[in-house]
C-alpha cells in the first residue's frame, strides 16, 4: 500500500507542512509519494531530497529582516519580489537538482498562465519546477518554460491531491493549509485578517520607501499619487469625526494594494481548495489553524512548525486507525 502525501500552498504557512511531515514520522506514517504545489512543492523537494532536516534549521533560524533580504523586494517584471536568493538557497542546499535524483516520488503542479491549464512536474530539473509552482501571482514574476509562461500551482489545484493518485499512491494524506480562510471563517475572524492584511502591507513597507508609497491605501494622500477623483473624495471627507450613527458599522480603513492581493488570493485558494477537494477527497485531511499568520511571515517558523505538529496530534488516532498501524 503506497501513501501519497499532498502538500497545499500557502506562502509562509507552508513551514507548517515541516511540523506535519515531523508529525507524521513520529506516529509511524512512512510516506511513498508526494505531490507539492507552491511552497508545498519547496518542502517536499527538500523532504524528497532527505534534506528536511537542514531545511528546517534553516527557517528556523530566518529573522524579518533575513527574509527581506532573501525575497529581494524592488520592481520585477510580472512581480514585486524576484525570489532568487530564496530559490538558490533550494537548489544550493536543500534539494537534489532533478527529479530523477530524488528518493521519493515528486510531484509539482504549477499554472498555464494563458490556457489557464495544469501543468505537472514529474522529471527534469527540480528549481523550474518550484520556481513555477511558487510563482504567486503579482508577488513573484512568471516563470517562462518550454515556451509556456508558468505561475503558481494554487491558482487552479491547490491541494494535489489527484497528483498524488495519478503517481500510483493508494491512500492520500492531504495537507490544507487554507481552512481558516474560509468564508465562514472569515466572517468569524474579520479583525484577525484585516490585521493580517496589514502585517503584509508592512512587511513590503519596510524594504523600500518608495514601494510604501506606491501601495499606500487609498486613504492616505501623496503627492502625485491618484486620481482627480480620489483627491476630490478626500477633500470631502470632514476634518473632525463626527459621532458614529446609532446602529452604524465603523468603517474600515481602505486595503493597501498590497493588502487586497494578499486577501484576494487567500478567497482564491480557500475557494479552488475547497471545490478540488469536494470533487477529489483525500482519505485524511490535515487543516492546521493559521489564521494568526501572514503570507509573507516567514520568520514565524518555530510557531508554524508546532502548530503542523499539533494539527497531526490532534488526529493522530484517527490517522492511526484509518492506516492500519500499531
Amino acid at each position: 500500500m503506497k501513501i501519497g502525501l499532498a502538500l497545499g500552498s500557502g506562502a509562509s504557512r507552508g513551514w507548517a507542512h515541516i511540523g506535519v511531515i515531523q508529525a507524521l514520522e513520529e506516529i509511524g506514517v512512512q510516506i511513498d509519494v508526494i505531490a507539492g504545489c507552491s511552497i508545498g512543492s519547496y518542502v517536499g523537494a527538500a523532504y524528497a531530497s532527505g534534506k528536511l532536516a537542514p531545511l528546517t534549521e534553516w527557517v528556523n533560524s530566518l529573522t524579518e529582516w533575513q527574509v527581506l533580504a532573501l525575497m529581494g523586494v524592488g520592481l520585477h517584471r510580472g512581480g514585486l519580489v524576484s525570489g532568487q536568493k530564496v530559490f538558490q538557497a533550494l537548489k544550493d542546499n536543500f534539494s537534489f537538482e532533478t527529479f530523477e535524483q530524488l528518493h521519493k516520488p515528486l510531484g509539482v503542479v504549477a499554472t498555464d498562465l494563458y490556457s489557464g491549464r495544469e501543468v505537472n512536474f514529474y522529471q527534469g530539473p527540480i528549481l523550474a519546477a518550484v520556481r513555477s509552482s511558487c510563482a504567486i501571482p503579482g508577488l513573484f514574476p512568471p516563470v517562462s518554460y518550454n515556451g509556456r509562461w508558468l505561475v503558481d500551482g494554487g491558482v487552479v489545484n491547490p491541494v494535489p491531491v489527484n497528483l498524488c493518485r495519478h503517481m500510483g499512491a493508494d491512500i492520500v494524506i492531504a495537507v490544507s493549509l487554507n481552512a481558516d480562510f474560509r468564508p465562514q471563517a472569515a466572517e468569524a475572524n474579520q479583525q484577525e485578517h484585516e490585521q493580517n492584511q496589514q502585517k503584509t502591507t508592512d512587511f513590503f513597507s519596510k524594504s523600500q520607501a518608495q514601494i510604501q508609497q506606491w501601495f499606500k491605501g487609498n486613504g492616505e494622500k501623496d503627492k502625485g499619487v491618484g486620481d482627480e477623483s480620489d483627491q476630490s473624495d478626500q477633500s470631502a471627507e470632514p476634518e473632525t469625526e463626527s459621532p458614529p450613527m446609532v446602529g452604524a458599522t465603523k468603517k474600515s480603513p481602505a486595503p493597501s494594494m498590497i493588502g487586497v492581493m494578499s486577501s484576494s488570493l487567500d478567497i482564491l485558494q480557500a475557494r479552488v481548495t475547497r471545490s478540488r477537494l469536494a470533487g477529489e477527497p483525500p482519505d485524511i485531511l490535515i487543516e492546521p489553524q493559521l489564521q494568526a499568520f501572514s503570507m509573507m511571515e516567514f520568520f514565524r517558523a518555530q510557531e508554524l512548525l508546532e502548530e503542523g505538529r499539533n494539527s497531526v496530534l490532534r488526529i493522530a488516532e484517527q490517522i492511526k486507525y484509518q492506516l492500519r498501524l500499531d
